[in-house]
C-alpha cells in the first residue's frame, strides 16, 4: 500500500485531534486556534518527510481544513461584532482557497486529461491529414490513467502521431525497467498504427538514465530521431529536432519547397525563437507551467527567453508559423508536488486541410 495513503490517515487523526482540542472549551481563544492552526501545518509537513512530494498536498487538504475550524472558532467568540465578521470572513477565504487549491490542484486536475484541437488550412495541403502530437508522458507508473491516455490517442484516428519527449522518470535502475516493461507491454497491447507512422523526439528526462529511450520505444513501430533529420511524406515535410536544437533560438536552415507543409518537432520550444523556416511548430516541455494564474499565464515555464504567452497553446509567431505548445498528460515527478491548476494536461490534434 502507498505511502499517500497512510499520510492521509495519519493526517486525518492529526485533523481529528487539533478540531477537538480547538472545540473543546467554549468559547476558547482566537490565539490557541491560530496557534493550532500552526501545529497541524507542521505535523503536515513533517510527516510528508519520507515522500516530500506530500507536503504541500498536505499544507493545502490538510491546512485548510484547520483554517476552517479556526474560522469556526472565531465566529464563536464573544468580541465587537464587525471585527468577528472580518476575521470570520477572512479566515473562511482562506480556507476557501486552500480547500479549493488542494481539491482542484492535488486531486482533480492532474488527471483531468483533455484533448485540444486545431485546424490548420494550407494551400500546401491536397487533402485532409490529422496530426497527433502527445508530450511529456513523463509518468513514474504505468496505470489506470497512462492506460486512458494512449487509449484516448488511439481513438482520434490520427494519420501521424508525433511524441515529443520525456516518457518516463524513474528514481533508480530496477523502477527504470519496470516502467520500461509495462509501458511496453501496454503499448503492444493496444497497437497503435497510424498509417503515416509514429515519430518521436528526446525530452531531457532521457538523459542521464540508466537504461535510455532506446530501450523504451525499439521494435514498437516508432522512429526514434536520435538527431535533427528531416523526412517527407507526402504533401508533409516533417523535422524532427535533437534535443540540443530543441533549446537553442538558433536561425537554423530548413530547406522547404513552396510546395510542401513544413512541421518542426521538438522536445522544448526555445528553437521557436530562432524563426525556423516552418509552416507549424511543436513542441512540449513546459507543462504549460503547470499552475497558472488566470489573466497572467504559466507561473514558471522553464524554456529560457520564451514568452509567457508562447508556453502555452497555440502562437501565431511573428514571422509565420503557427506555435503550439502542449501541457503534456503528465507532470513532473520525484519530490515535485503533484499539482496542476488551471493548466489541465492534454495532447493536441491538428486538422490539416486544404485552403480551399
Amino acid at each position: 500500500m502507498e505511502f499517500g495513503f497512510f499520510y492521509h490517515a495519519l493526517m486525518l487523526v492529526v485533523d481529528l485531534l487539533l478540531i477537538r482540542s480547538m472545540l473543546k472549551h467554549s468559547p476558547t481563544t482566537i490565539r490557541r486556534g491560530f496557534a493550532l492552526c500552526v501545529i497541524g501545518v507542521a505535523c503536515a509537513v513533517v510527516l510528508a518527510i519520507p515522500e516530500l512530494k506530500y507536503a504541500a498536498v498536505g499544507v493545502f487538504l490538510h491546512g485548510g481544513i484547520f483554517l476552517a475550524a479556526a474560522c469556526f472558532l472565531v465566529f464563536r467568540q464573544r468580541i465587537d461584532g464587525k471585527r468577528r465578521w472580518k476575521l470570520t470572513l477572512f479566515l473562511g477565504g482562506l480556507a476557501s482557497l486552500a480547500l479549493f487549491i488542494g481539491i482542484e490542484g492535488f486531486l482533480i486536475e492532474p488527471t483531468a486529461l483533455t484533448v485540444k484541437y486545431y485546424t490548420i488550412r494550407s494551400p500546401k495541403i491536397t487533402k485532409p491529414v490529422r496530426i497527433a502530437f502527445l508530450a511529456d508522458f513523463q509518468t513514474d507508473n504505468i496505470g489506470d490513467y497512462e492506460r486512458r491516455t494512449l487509449e484516448l490517442l488511439k481513438t482520434q484516428k490520427a494519420d501521424m502521431i508525433l511524441f515529443g519527449g520525456d516518457y518516463i522518470q524513474a528514481r533508480t535502475k530496477q523502477h527504470e525497467e519496470k516502467l520500461i516493461t509495462d509501458f511496453r507491454a501496454l503499448y503492444q497491447e493496444l497497437n497503435i498504427t497510424p498509417p503515416l507512422g509514429i515519430y518521436a523526439v528526446k525530452g531531457n528526462q532521457e538523459v542521464g538514465t540508466w537504461i535510455g529511450w532506446n530501450a523504451l520505444l525499439h521494435d514498437l513501430g516508432i522512429y526514434q530521431a536520435q538527431r535533427t533529420i528531416t523526412l517527407e511524406h507526402g504533401d508533409i515535410r516533417l523535422t524532427l529536432l535533437g534535443l540540443h536544437d530543441s533549446f537553442v533560438p538558433t536561425q537554423r536552415r530548413f530547406s522547404n519547397p513552396r510546395n510542401r507543409f513544413h512541421i518542426v518537432v521538438g522536445h522544448a520550444p526555445i528553437f521557436s525563437l530562432g524563426k525556423p523556416n516552418a509552416d507549424l511548430l511543436l513542441a512540449g516541455h513546459t507543462h504549460g507551467g503547470q499552475v497558472q494564474i488566470p489573466g497572467f499565464g504559466p507561473m514558471i515555464t522553464l524554456a529560457k527567453g520564451l514568452p509567457r504567452r508562447w508556453a502555452s497553446g497555440k502562437t501565431t509567431l511573428p514571422g509565420g508559423g503557427t506555435l503550439i505548445v502542449s501541457h503534456g498528460t503528465g507532470l513532473e515527478r520525484g519530490r515535485a508536488p503533484r499539482i496542476r491548476l488551471f493548466c489541465r494536461p492534454d495532447f493536441v490534434v491538428i486538422d490539416l486541410l486544404p485552403e480551399n
